[in-house]
């Protein structure tokens, strides 16, 4: 491995226990015996760490987004999507588990804002063309029952149990394109 897997390693390690506010880059040159000049050349800002260590988790939900209509049909095309939604959150756990318990990460202004595009995007094909209040918090509580297993549970227990997980997403994604 070298310095810079190193680095991020360590500062997904120390964020996910710390919380991104709780470190400092002083910290994380501590943790892998590296000087701060040693960081600054690998990596410009704590910032720019915390971009490097989300955006595969992010440009992997981008793509799953991307490659479904706004308003998938229901329930095939759905479920597909959901699946593979499930599939990308499951790919990068060990990120998903700190961005879903870390604030500083989700109101970050650049990680926040594409989360929240790729949560609405996702809610938008959830509840399809309704707009009800009811249809956009069983869209939202459909997201959260993915979301939640990844953080709760063992990789087994989801990846062993994904076929109910799903069947109940669907199940209120149901209800959230049947409100009115």
């Amino acid at each position: 491995m070298n310095r810079r897997d190193e680095l991020l390693h360590a500062a997904l390690r120390l964020f996910a226990e710390k919380g991104f506010d709780g470190v400092s880059v002083a910290d994380l040159v501590g943790e892998v015996g590296m000087s701060k000049a040693a960081f600054g050349y690998h990596l410009e800002s704590k910032d720019d760490l915390l971009i490097e260590l989300v955006d595969p988790l992010l440009s992997r939900l981008e793509r799953v987004v991307a490659a479904y209509p706004r308003y998938p049909g229901f329930p095939n095309q759905l479920e597909l999507m959901l699946a593979d939604y499930l599939d990308a959150l499951l790919e990068h756990r060990d990120i998903v588990v700190w961005v879903d318990g870390d604030k500083a990460v989700s109101s970050h202004p650049l990680v926040g804002k594409r989360l929240r595009a790729t949560n609405q995007a996702m809610r938008h094909a959830i509840r399809g063309n309704r707009r009800s209040s009811v249809g956009r918090v069983l869209a939202a509580s459909a997201l959260g029952m993915i979301w939640r297993p990844i953080r709760n549970l063992t990789d087994v227990d989801v990846e062993k149990q994904k076929a109910a997980l799903l069947d109940a997403v669907m199940s209120v994604a149901g209800r959230a394109r049947e409100a009115g």
